[in-house]
């Protein structure tokens, strides 16, 4: 099962949100995948997570106001519009749901990656040209993460 961690990255929006913001983001959910199980929660980070309940596995994307975007627009996760942040969670769900997700915490980066790089995939109907761009640009500042952390693991102080 895929960590309960958020996969959006620090630096995105932590303000409240308006009701019209948050219905905003549900009908995001709603347009693009109708079997999602999605709830917002006020101050949560967003994140797609499974738990058991009564030896049943149940899904859910707990949405926050960090679904928008931040105002660092030169980290790509930060100024990852809406829509993009929406596809990206659901496909830790279509990930979950294929048993392709990665569950390792070494490797949540590469995880991240191949989530933002299958939603391109997954919504290329609906997503435009500047959101593909978006995706992609999260998906290569995950790779460089992913990178960075496995060279400080090979050359340890």
């Amino acid at each position: 099962m895929p960590g309960q961690e958020a996969s959006l990255l620090p630096g995105r929006n932590i303000a409240p949100l308006e009701q019209r913001k948050i219905d905003a983001a549900i009908n995001t959910f709603y347009g693009l995948d109708r079997s999602a199980n999605v709830r917002y929660e006020e101050g949560a980070r967003t994140v797609f997570r499974v738990t058991i309940v009564d030896d049943n596995e149940v899904c859910e994307i707990v949405v926050g106001p960090d679904i928008y975007p931040g105002s660092n627009i030169v980290d790509p996760n930060s100024s990852l519009g809406m829509k993009c942040a929406v596809a990206h969670e659901l496909m830790h769900k279509s990930r979950h749901e294929d048993s392709t997700e990665i569950d390792e915490p070494e490797l949540e980066h590469l995880d991240e990656a191949l989530t933002s790089l299958g939603a391109i995939l997954r919504f290329q109907n609906e997503l435009n040209d500047h959101e593909v761009r978006q995706l992609v640009s999260d998906a290569c500042h995950r790779l460089q993460k992913y990178i960075a952390g496995w060279r400080e693991n090979q050359n340890p102080a």
